[in-house]
């Protein structure tokens, strides 16, 4: 979403790329791969000999009255940029071992991470699309976060963090799903990282081996089998359907750390090397984000959940409540309302702060792996 007038658009990407490289030569926060802007801004074309700058507007000029009616909204608006970036890698799916995948998606955190902290901005669209593998001359492999176009400033843009439906489906936190009125923190993107953690470790990394009575299929019957297996995992419906029915499985496969265990992490793909531990590393994020320390027992998990007090003026409804009913109206008194999200989304800095690091620890921990060739 852009503003009509650019000099006022505070979510233009090349305002916000610009912020972090400021702010990064400023601070010089140390070891951090983060996405270096060259130049860009909105892209112009010549209309009778005048720059026109590439809008729908532009674009709809002329249009009739009821089809401008319908795009004139400032909602629909969107302006054409182009950005030069300086560092440049490979598509998060080029990863070839879980050692490759650790390294890249601690790094991609780590700059999410800083720039929260530094910048207060908050990426919002945490996707294998916006993470690129970078491979460099000494052979190490390190991830770069990208595509801040969904990215908000979260020291004056408090609309942005309330509400609104952003990200990439599959990787979508619950918030964002539910579209709760509760505030987006960074929790909402380390949330999508750890389903995009899911995703990776179920479809696997390079090509280590066959499964069992796969060895004399061709490549084209071993990928079909391999699709045949994703669709019927769980996790596959995180993919597909309406996002009422991907929300609903979502809240159930997380709903409780068995849950999760039973429902993702035993689909995980078991032929990787170190496939074991990327299960560990998925089962601690989880407990990190749903059931931190921080938390009491009853904001664990998904589940919202709605308690009676005895001094209820409907005793029969006190009676009889059940504890595991879902909230009452928005608008109505919360009081006896135990929201995981609301309190999750106070104690986000705590929250982040464990979940970098753990992933700091796996990233550390697994320097001495050694992977099949």
């Amino acid at each position: 979403m852009a503003t009509r007038n650019a000099s006022e658009d505070d979510r233009d990407e090349v305002k916000t790329l610009k912020k972090i490289r400021d702010t990064f030569k400023r601070e010089k926060p140390n070891g951090i791969l983060y996405p270096k802007i060259v130049g860009g801004g909105r892209v112009s074309f010549n209309r009778g000999g005048q720059p026109i700058e590439d809008t729908t507007s532009a674009i709809y000029e002329g249009a009739n009255d009821e089809l401008l009616a319908i795009v004139s909204s400032d909602s629909l608006f969107r302006a054409h940029r182009r950005i030069v970036m300086k560092t440049i890698g490979e598509p998060l799916r080029t990863v070839r071992t879980v050692k490759e995948f650790v390294a890249v998606i601690y790094d991609a955190m780590k700059c999410h991470y800083t720039v929260v902290k530094l910048c207060k901005i908050l990426h919002r669209d945490m996707s294998d699309n916006n993470i690129l593998v970078v491979r460099m001359k000494d052979g190490t492999v390190r991830g770069l976060l990208i595509d801040f176009d969904c990215a908000i400033d979260i020291s004056k843009d408090k609309e942005g963090m309330r509400g609104e439906m952003t990200g990439t489906r599959p990787f979508m936190s619950l918030n964002n799903l539910l579209r709760s009125n509760v505030t987006r923190t960074s929790l909402d993107d380390w949330e999508s990282m750890l389903y995009l953690l899911c995703w990776y470790a179920t479809i696997g990394f390079g090509t280590n081996g066959d499964r069992p009575n796969e060895q004399e299929l061709t490549k084209e019957q071993k990928l079909i089998k391999e699709q045949e297996r994703l669709e019927q995992l769980p996790i596959a419906r995180w993919r597909k359907g309406t996002l009422v029915a991907i929300t609903r499985e979502k809240l159930a496969h997380l709903r409780t750390l068995k849950n999760f265990k039973l429902e993702i992490v035993l689909g995980f793909d078991r032929k990787p090397d170190h496939c074991v531990e990327l299960g560990r590393l998925a089962i601690s994020l989880y407990k990190a984000l749903f059931e931190n320390g921080s938390l009491g027992e009853e904001y664990y998990g998904t589940e919202i959940k709605t308690y009676t007090s005895a001094n209820s003026d409907d005793p029969f409804a006190a009676e009889l409540m059940d504890d595991q009913q879902q909230p009452t109206l928005a608008g109505e008194d919360n009081s006896n309302i135990a929201n995981p999200f609301a309190m999750r989304a106070e104690k986000w800095e705590q929250i982040s702060d464990d979940l970098l690091g753990i992933i700091e620890k796996a990233k550390n921990d697994m320097v001495d792996w050694k992977d099949t060739p």
